[in-house]
């Protein structure tokens, strides 16, 4: 791996791992999302580190090559943060519903004082 790639890669984790922290330090994304980002950066500065990381986790996985590994690794990437954000989505819904309920029942309670008054 050449030399400016793997700098590139230890730059790149560096500052990942920097904005997941200060988005986390100002509370604008919550600690159990920022833990997959942060592990994101530690493996990407871990390749960039030991260049010959990926390579031995290729054979230690049974890939031929080595982009049949980063493929089917971001393919895992890719459908884990889809079920992240849809329990996200499906948490966000049940959330709703329940303002929507707690709501409704507020604006009744309401037209009844109205009404008897």
């Amino acid at each position: 791996m050449p030399i400016n790639l793997r700098i590139c890669l230890i730059f790149f984790s560096i500052i990942l791992g920097l904005i997941i922290l200060v988005l986390v330090s100002k509370r604008k994304l919550p600690i159990k999302y920022s833990l997959f980002w942060l592990f994101a950066a530690i493996i990407i500065f871990l390749v960039g580190l030991v260049p010959n990381f990926i390579n031995i986790f290729t054979s230690l996985i049974g890939f031929q090559t080595t982009a049949s590994l980063i493929v089917g690794v971001m393919l895992v990437i890719v459908l884990f943060i889809t079920l992240l954000l849809t329990l996200i989505i499906s948490e966000q819904k049940q959330r709703i519903k329940m303002l929507i309920q707690e709501i409704s029942l507020l604006k009744e309670k309401v037209n009844n004082i109205e009404k008897s008054n």
